[in-house]
Order: C-alpha cells, then structure tokens, then sequence
C-alpha cells in the first residue's frame, strides 16, 4: 500500500516541480505559439511533457509492485514521443495513426488471448476481443481531435480516470484503479499549467500521451468499453471530423468548422466541416471558458453515467 501511493504522490509532485521549468525552458526556446483566443504570442506549445514526466516516475515506481505498469510506460513514452516529435518538428498524420496501430498488434501479442467484455452481453475472446486493442489508435487520435480550449484535456483525463477508476473498484480490479490513479496524478499535474488562462498548451504530445496511457490500461484490463462510454465526446467528436472530411487528415488540411470573432466562438457555415465544438455554438457563441465549461459538463455526464451502470450490473449480476 504504501507503494502505491507513494507513486502516486510522487508522480504528481515531479509534473509540478517539471513543469515549473519546462514552461520556462519552451520560452526561451521559441517553442511557443499564438494563444487565438486571448490574441497573445509565445505560449508555449509543448506542456503534455508535464505528464510525461509525471507519470514516468508515477509508473516506475508502480512497476516495482505491478509489471503492467511497465507495460504502460513504454507504450505511452513510445506515442507521446512521437506526439513531441510532432510539436517540435511535424510528423505525417498517416504516421500518426499507423504507429499506435502497430503498437496496438504488438500489444495484442504480447497480451496472448485478448478480452472484450460488453456491458450486459458477455466476454469475447479471440478474434474479437483483438478489437479491444484498437482502442490505443481510436481513442489516442481522438483526443488528439478534441483539445479545443485552455484546460479541457487535462480536465476530461481526470474524470474520465477517476471513472474508470470507480468502475474498476466496482469490478475489484484494485491494480486497474492504482495505475487509473497515476494517470489522473499526472492529468493533475499538467492541469495545473494547462487550465484557464494557460500558462502552456497540451501539444500533441499532450494529447497523445495521455490518449496512450489511459488506452492501454483499459486494454490490460479489459475496460475498453468503459473507455469508449466515458470518452463519448471524444469519439462524437473524431468520428464527426473523419466522416464529414472524407477521411484522416492533418488540421492544416481541412477548413476549420469555427471561427472566432470579438473574442467569442462562432460555427463556420461555409465550412463543410463537423465537430463537437461546432455543434456547442450551433445555437450562440460561446467563450472559450464557456466552452471549456459546457465540454467538462458533458464529459462528468457520460462518466456519471458509466458508472452507474457498472454499478447496476453488479447489482443485479449481469455481465459487466
């Protein structure tokens, strides 16, 4: 027990401490960028490092209790390097996606015989219970997709965490809850220097970091379709940006869906573009906080939910 939250404490005090100098370092550094809604320069554009490093230490110290942990340290730093990479350099949407797809296969293998189990259906093995791998590519590019506002993603991991955490006290997957706890010590973290007005943005390596993590804890321990139930917004939101651009493409090839204007966010009617953010001011523009407000909500709604009906499952003993 007491390495358990040792990790956990740790892991959160090593994002603080990290990231009081990797903001400043991204300064000096130019790796900065242009914060649209406040019309400010030199925001610093790479923050996601903060749980990076957060859960480095979070993880490697869990591995010395739970071999899982291990697992998930490798497979995130491998994506959310490529996500920083990306930041600092650019790297080919095709690329994006393909490697946490491989990684997923490699996962699948290594894991031997996959599990799947439906809320209220059952458990699959084999060939279907491989699809619960896809969730490392689905969900990682999906929240890749959604980090609109100052705060949001970090946020979104947090309850999205502590939900899936719940359900797995509910399930008695006390490991899953441990590892679930480490991930939101580090969302934490990066929250911290993310949160309105956002002293650095998530980057890429932000947001596919945190996309890999908490992907493949649910794959170890077979919560995917949790996953898939607490994250709604986030797969809403990539499958409306897929469909209605007639494929995966990178942001810079496809009309934005918004356009700001006197500070407030307005939907772009010329654009043929879908998004959730875009159907948030369908009805009147929002401000970037009343979009990060209006996301947060829907996000503990659909968590909220997850967890009540896993807890209704195990009440009435069906499959959960």
């Amino acid at each position: 027990m007491l390495i358990q939250v040792l990790s956990i404490v740790l892991a959160f005090t090593a994002g603080v401490a990290f990231g009081k100098w990797w903001v400043q370092f991204q300064k000096r550094r130019g790796i900065t960028s242009r914060d649209v809604y406040k019309g400010i320069d030199g925001v610093p554009r790479a923050g996601g490092l903060i749980a990076v490093a957060a859960s480095a230490v979070g993880y490697g110290v869990a591995a010395l209790v739970a071999e899982e942990a291990a697992v998930v340290l490798v497979i995130s730093l491998i994506i959310g390097l490529l996500g920083l990479l990306d930041d600092l350099r650019g790297v080919s949407e095709y690329v994006r996606v393909l490697v946490p797809v491989f990684l997923a296969i490699g996962l699948a293998r290594a894991v031997g015989q996959m599990k799947l189990t439906v809320p209220m259906v059952g458990l699959f093995y084999g060939a279907t219970g491989w699809f619960a791998a896809l969730a490392l590519p689905v969900m990682t590019n999906a929240f890749n997709m959604l980090d609109p506002v100052n705060g949001y993603l970090p946020a979104a991991n947090i309850i999205i965490g502590l939900a899936l955490a719940a359900v797995a006290v509910i399930r008695g997957q006390a490991d899953a809850a441990f590892l679930l706890a480490i991930h939101v010590a580090a969302s934490l973290a990066l929250f911290l220097y993310n949160k309105y007005p956002a002293k650095t943005f998530n980057g890429n390596v932000g947001s596919y970091f945190l996309g890999a993590s908490i992907s493949t804890i649910a794959v170890l321990y077979d919560l995917v379709a949790y996953l898939i139930l607490t994250g709604l917004p986030f797969v809403i939101n990539g499958a409306l940006i897929i469909f209605s651009s007639g494929g995966i493409k990178g942001r810079e090839k496809i009309q934005r869906p918004t356009v700001l204007k006197n500070g407030a966010v307005y939907q772009e009617c010329n654009s043929p573009i879908l998004s959730l953010v875009r159907l948030a001011v369908a009805d009147k523009p929002l401000t970037e906080y009343e979009i990060f407000k209006t996301l947060v909500i829907l996000t503990a709604i659909t968590s909220a939910l997850t967890i009540v009906l896993a807890a209704l499952l195990r009440l009435f003993a069906l499959p959960i």
